[in-house]
């Protein structure tokens, strides 16, 4: 009996109007002026564990061609529409600390231009998995650039 009551329900919720909930809102019938970004993401550190340094990895911005592309962002968040933070030209230094679920982008830390070697805080162990917050600048950029090195 609950099945059939269960049934006949169905096809009234499925037809009621309701409103949407988080990002559903607005979506039909309303004013979709604003456009959604993707906001950002704090790059993770540690996530090696205790023994390991808190960014596993050195890389260094690799493929930019002057007929393409001509420096490689670091974005906020491991999306295109990010907003864009920093902007690495060739060769630069970068270390490693994290990778999206698809591992098409590269959480990073990015140390100064004018002191590439500067190790950001990164370069020991943390207790634990945290977002990184300094001093250094940390974003994300796409793998696709990113070539990892021994130092």
């Amino acid at each position: 009996m609950k099945l059939l009551v269960l049934a006949l329900c169905l096809p009234l919720i499925a037809c009621s109007q309701s409103r949407g909930v988080g990002n559903d809102t607005g979506l039909f019938g309303s004013d979709n002026s604003t456009a959604m970004t993707p906001g950002a993401r704090a790059v993770q550190i540690g996530e090696g564990g205790p023994t390991f340094n808190a960014c596993a990895t050195v890389g260094r911005v690799v493929n930019l061609s002057p007929g393409g592309e001509t420096y490689l962002p670091v974005r906020a968040a491991p999306f295109v529409e990010a907003d864009e933070l920093v902007q690495l030209s060739n060769d630069a230094r970068i270390y490693v600390c994290t990778r999206s679920i698809d591992q098409r982008w590269q959480g990073v830390v990015v140390p100064p231009s004018d002191a590439p070697d500067t190790d950001c805080g990164v370069l020991a162990p943390v207790e634990s998995p945290r977002n990184y917050t300094g001093p250094c600048k940390s974003g994300w950029v796409s793998s696709a650039f990113v070539r990892l090195t021994s130092g």
